[in-house]
């Protein structure tokens, strides 16, 4: 997974270098990105959530 975020981001980067004098305002593309990049956080959040409340479950008390 984290090959793929690099990829994403090397993409965006140079997306975003070719059209840094561009004034077309490509608006909908960056909507789209920011919304995976949103997606894809959240998700990584709820996976870290399910294992810290696994691993606290996990814990003996007695």
């Amino acid at each position: 997974m984290l090959t793929q975020l690099n990829f994403v981001r090397a993409w965006l980067i140079t997306r975003l270098r070719a059209h840094r004098h561009d004034d077309r305002g490509d608006i909908v593309q960056t909507a789209i990105i920011v919304g995976l990049f949103a997606a894809a956080a959240i998700i990584v959040v709820g996976i870290l959530v399910a294992k810290a409340i696994g691993a606290a479950n996990a814990v003996r008390t007695q």
